[in-house]
Order: C-alpha cells, then sequence, then structure tokens
C-alpha cells in the first residue's frame, strides 16, 4: 500500500505528540545519554509506565526515523533524525502541551459568539519549559554575554516562566540578584519551586505582574536592567506597546538597560516551506487575537520609546527571532 501526502501529514500530528511525550517522560533524555539500545520495556518499569504505552510512542518516534526500533519493538535506538528532534522537541511540547488545548478547541474558538472573556486556555507551566529548552540551545549565550559585558548584576524578568535564566545568572555570578515578574499563576508557582529548588530564594524572588501594565514596587528600585523573552509581542498594538514601555521603564527607575528577545511575523508566502514553530506561533496567535509586530514595525517603536537601540541580533533557531538590546541615560548619571 502506497501513502499519500495526507497519510504521512495524520502519522507526523502523532509523531509530534510522540515527541512532547517521549521528552516529558524521560525517554528522549535516555536515549541522548546511553550509549546502548534502550530496553524500553526495561525503562517502562524504571518509571512505572505501562509498557504498551511506551512501546506505542516508541512507534510514533519511529516511524519519522527519530528513533530505530529493533526486533519486537524491544529496544530502540536514537534514528537520523533523532539530534535535530532532540535540539527542537522544545518547539514540540509549546505545540502539543502549551498550546494543545487552544488547537483542539480551534473551531470553537473562532466563532465570535465564543471570544469573550478568558476565551483562551494555555498552560503557562508547559510553555515555560518548551521556552526554557529552546532559550538553553539558541538565546541564552547571546544574552550572557551582553550582561557579563555591561557589568550588570540585578535583573528583572517580565514573563519569567521557569524563571531559569534568573537561576542561570545567578549561577554564573555569585553577587547576582533577581524578580521574576509573571502574570500566569502557574508560571508564577513554577518559577518559585525552581528557584527554591536551586537555593536561590534568598537571591531571586518571584512575583505576580503585568508586563503590559508594570507599577513601580519598592523591590524595583535597585534593578539595572529589565528582560523579556518571548512575550514583548503581548504588549502589543503600536500605541499600546509604547505606553507599556513607557510604564517599565518608570517602574524600574535604575535600569539602563532593557533586553527584548521576541519571535516576529515573518510574513512568509502560505505555498514556501516553513521552518518549526514560525506557522504554529503565527497561527496559535491569530486564534488568540494577538497582533504579531514584524521587526520593522519593532524598530520604529523602540526608537519612539525613549531607549537607544544599541544591538539587534537576528538568529536562526528559533525562526523569525531577534534580540533587540537598548540602553538609556539616566537622569543625574
Amino acid at each position: 500500500m502506497t501513502n499519500s501526502v495526507i497519510d504521512d501529514v495524520y502519522n507526523n500530528t502523532l509523531t509530534a505528540y510522540a515527541i512532547s511525550a517521549a521528552w516529558e517522560l524521560g525517554l528522549l533524555e535516555r536515549l541522548d545519554v546511553s550509549d546502548q539500545p534502550v530496553d524500553l520495556a526495561d525503562f517502562a518499569r524504571e518509571h512505572d509506565l505501562h509498557a504498551p504505552s511506551v512501546e506505542a510512542i516508541a512507534r510514533g518516534l519511529a516511524i519519522a526515523g527519530i528513533v530505530v526500533l529493533g526486533p519486537g519493538h524491544a529496544f530502540a535506538t536514537p534514528g537520523p533524525l533523532f539530534a535535530d528532534t532532540w535540539a527542537k522537541k522544545g518547539f514540540f511540547y509549546w505545540l502539543t502541551r502549551g498550546c494543545g488545548d487552544l488547537f483542539r478547541t480551534m473551531p470553537q474558538l473562532v466563532r465570535n459568539s465564543s471570544r469573550t472573556g478568558d476565551f483562551v486556555v494555555r498552560d503557562y507551566k508547559a510553555i515555560g519549559l518548551a521556552a526554557r529548552d529552546a532559550g538553553f540551545s539558541y538565546v541564552d549565550p547571546t544574552f550572557y554575554k551582553i550582561i557579563a559585558d555591561r557589568g550588570l548584576t540585578y535583573g528583572a524578568d517580565l514573563g519569567c516562566g521557569s524563571g531559569e535564566r534568573l537561576i542561570k545568572l545567578a549561577g554564573r555570578d555569585p553577587e547576582f540578584r533577581g524578580i521574576g515578574v509573571d502574570f500566569a499563576p502557574g508560571a508564577v508557582a513554577l518559577a518559585t519551586e525552581s528557584v527554591a529548588n536551586a537555593g536561590l530564594d534568598q537571591r531571586i524572588s518571584v512575583v505576580h505582574g503585568d508586563a503590559t501594565r508594570m507599577e513601580y514596587r519598592p523591590e524595583f528600585s535597585q534593578v539595572d536592567f529589565v528582560c523579556c523573552f518571548m512575550m514583548g509581542h503581548d504588549l502589543w498594538p503600536r500605541e499600546e506597546c509604547l505606553a507599556s514601555l513607557k510604564l517599565i521603564g518608570e517602574a524600574f527607575p535604575s535600569a539602563t538597560d532593557l533586553i527584548i528577545c521576541d519571535t516576529y511575523r515573518s510574513d512568509l508566502p502560505p505555498t514556501e516551506p516553513h521552518p518549526v514553530f514560525t506557522l504554529g506561533f503565527e497561527t496559535a496567535h491569530a486564534v488568540m487575537g494577538q497582533m504579531i509586530p514584524s521587526l520593522g514595525e519593532w524598530n520604529e517603536v523602540l526608537s519612539e520609546a525613549g531607549w537607544q537601540r544599541a544591538d539587534v541580533v537576528d538568529f536562526d533557531l528559533p525562526p523569525y527571532t531577534a534580540l533587540m538590546h537598548l540602553t538609556r541615560e539616566l537622569p543625574g548619571a
């Protein structure tokens, strides 16, 4: 029997879920670190998992060449696409776990009669974990270099997600202090737990707050930089973004640096191949009713917001993502 393209689309959809499940359950990590084929039954016993389900997940990976299964599906080894999958696993987790309910209920959400109140449900803890994974690999090294080069030691992370970025900074500099700010209770809980587990709750605090309507708090007074990763588009549209950036500047009066890293609108024609994340990101935010600005639109707003552009670094992964480093002179400095 010959598969059609649409058959492959169906099977690849299942593979996307299998990638997320295999990562969350630890199977991808075991495959990554093991020198020997992974015995799937032994793995299931070690983690108190249902063995037939583990085998089914492995089959979902094998059909795409992510793993190779031995006779009887007893053993799994990394396949030709494993390395690429390991590098991009966070994007699949964002899609299937973080935004799973959004895409599952999309037929309902696009009806205008349903678009009232808090009509979108996403798993912000899963989104935080997914963003942390992607940031480790591609974005964070550039960010850490800016912090070190500028000699910054007290940061506020707006939309802090898991809190991992502040934890890493504290691990690199024993004098570093930080404040994580997030609007989603799930993310606040995750970041608070992560900070406590790292033994850093004396140097890093986590508070509930809205980056679009930041207000001054006494604990913000000594912060010397503010960063915002993968949620800057939440500040838009344009006039609202300008107002939010002004409020951020007022809420952190000692901050000399603002670092925004965000995915911008690709404007790709629908017939062109799309890289991982782009179509999912743009579709999800269209359904949510959230504008995604282009890089040009970002540049225009930032030039009016009282910050001077120091540098813009564009990344291949996540695709259509840029880190925008801004600075300002403080009165009396």
